[in-house]
């Protein structure tokens, strides 16, 4: 079997031309009217772009390094315009923004496509619509083509453009995992809808909505076993119940579902509360261990919940109280960034004091902050009780033995990690 080829830069003295060997699929899609120019971050790797006209920066990373609601921040607050795009395997959604402001989105998802959109809301029939796909060409799209046979009014497909932009936009808070690019510049002047509500209001929306998929994925995973109750399906979920008839699981009824995940998830946290959905064991529950004298074992404990986001911050901050009282360190100077916390953070810390073993109140942090709503109130927590962890162990890098900085500092960045 011939070996693929690998992406081997070959770059000579500062400012001559490098040669990049790219897989196949990458290649297919160059032109020389449309090359990649590469952009080198020190020896550890670069970003291959394209370079349009109007290209005046770019940023880019890991979901796992930052979330979306933290890339939208970035972007929102900088009052930016530009292209963001996220990806993960086949799914790839782009928001285009104008001054901070979505105005146009697109994605590969289906049910997130115009055609798939119209149909949902009643504006076309699935008839009409197959009837305009079979006339769309690459410089005639599907909403210029039910406009001109009459299907759809010019009113209408502006509203269900709005529609489509707003729910890709919501749809961005339920990516945990991929990748993100957004290429700043002017965008196009043609594609432009004009959403009502305001931005804040949506990003706020769309964290809500990641944090019920958070938690509904935890319960509704998707090897979880359901069966179909004894009642008749509800009206238009027929398809649904015939599939789970016989027993399936639900990343099998997933890949049926015509909507998003949280849509998805709503609907069967709904449909198992009312028991027309009927969850499975796995499994038979395995049989007590014995010992030889035929007794029972002792039972163990269930396991301990995991600590949530804010504990888990408040527990590294007893660690590190903990490795400077050990070391023979004063372990008040952590109190200092609660006597002149840093600019932005006063009133978050307002009335908070630092506990004998280093802890601090969080439920006053959240409080300081609960003006924003439920969501607001828990980012701005994170982000204050992060702040304080960082500069505790920034001050105590200076006393600490190297060792045990260096485990402090892992500790923090696996949790950064497991909050992305």
């Amino acid at each position: 079997m011939a070996q693929r080829p690998k992406a081997t830069p070959r770059v000579g003295v500062s400012g001559e031309p490098a040669a990049l060997e790219l897989e196949r699929p990458l290649a297919a899609s160059l032109s020389p009217g449309r090359p990649l120019v590469a952009h080198f971050h020190s020896p550890e790797g670069m970003v291959l772009l394209r370079e349009p006209a109007a290209l005046t920066g770019f940023f880019a990373g890991s979901l796992s390094s930052l979330s979306v609601e933290e890339v939208l921040g970035h972007v929102l607050s900088g009052i930016r315009s530009g292209q963001l795009i996220l990806q993960h395997g086949l799914v790839q959604r782009t928001v285009s923004f104008r001054d901070g402001q979505p105005i146009f989105a697109v994605s590969s998802v289906h049910h997130e496509r115009l055609g798939a959109v119209v149909v949902q809301l009643g504006l076309v029939t699935p008839e009409q619509l197959h009837q305009a796909l079979g006339k769309v060409t690459p410089t005639l799209r599907i909403g210029a083509v039910l406009t001109r046979e009459g299907f759809l009014s010019e009113a209408n497909l502006y509203s269900a453009m709005t529609y489509l932009v707003r729910e890709v936009v919501l749809n961005l808070f339920e990516m945990s995992e991929g990748s993100f690019l957004f290429l700043e510049g002017r965008p196009p002047e043609g594609d432009s809808v004009k959403l009502q509500e305001r931005t804040r209001d949506l990003v706020l929306q769309g964290m809500k909505r990641g944090e019920v998929v958070a938690r509904l994925r935890k319960h509704f995973p998707d090897d979880l076993a359901v069966i179909a109750g004894a009642e008749s399906p509800p009206p238009g979920e027929e398809a649904l119940f015939a599939t789970a008839a016989n027993g399936t699981t639900l990343g099998a009824l997933r890949s049926v579902w015509e909507g998003s995940l949280f849509s998805f998830l709503t609907w069967v946290e709904e449909r198992t509360r009312d028991e027309a959905l009927v969850l499975q064991q796995s499994s038979a529950a395995p049989p007590m261990p014995r010992r030889a004298s035929g007794t029972f074992l002792a039972v163990p404990p269930p396991p301990v919940a995991p600590l949530g986001p804010e504990d888990r911050f408040n527990a590294l901050l007893a660690q590190i109280h903990t490795a400077l009282r050990l070391a023979g360190a004063n372990p008040d100077l952590m109190r200092d960034f609660l006597e002149s916390p840093q600019q932005g953070l006063e009133s978050a810390y307002e009335g908070v004091l630092l506990g004998p073993d280093g802890r601090v109140d969080v439920a006053r942090i959240r409080q300081n902050v609960s003006s924003g709503g439920e969501a607001l109130a828990r980012a701005m927590t994170l982000e204050a009780l992060d702040a304080f962890v960082s500069y505790a162990l920034f001050s105590a890098r200076n006393v600490l033995p190297g060792e045990m900085s260096e485990r402090l500092y892992r500790s923090y960045r696996e949790l950064q990690e497991g909050l992305s």
